[in-house]
């Protein structure tokens, strides 16, 4: 199944946590969906309580690959100026290009999730 918000396309698969998946209605202690992107194109969908966290997670899920620094490019950065250093490693990253939107959290339905693994 795939879900369109703000014209950009994203399926299940983009899901980086989805176990930590919070719905409406819920106490969900300030999580909410982050959609991480670079220009539209989809590299994670993530739920966490904020924007910081979010972008961890999807580093340490491997999605946001691309922006790594690696250590020939560090030259590149005098004083590190322009890098973050994310993740559990807290490993480079050259995130400026990176985009977010904070989704809406969504409503949780048995008939829809019945409907969706009936016609799957």
């Amino acid at each position: 199944m795939q879900a369109k918000f703000a014209e950009i396309t994203f399926t299940d698969a983009d899901v980086v946590n989805p176990d930590q998946a919070v719905y409406q209605g819920e106490n969900n202690y300030g999580v909410r969906p982050w959609l991480l992107h670079d220009a539209g194109f989809v590299l994670a969908v993530v739920f966490a309580d904020c924007l910081q966290d979010a972008i961890d997670e999807a580093v340490d899920a491997d999605r946001l690959d691309r922006f790594m620094v690696s250590a020939e490019d560090m030259g590149d950065y005098p004083n590190e100026e322009g890098l973050s250093f994310l993740g559990n490693a807290s490993e480079p990253f050259d995130i400026e290009s990176l985009g977010y939107i904070e989704l809406p959290i969504p409503a949780r339905s048995f008939v829809a999730q019945l409907n969706a693994s009936v016609n799957a």
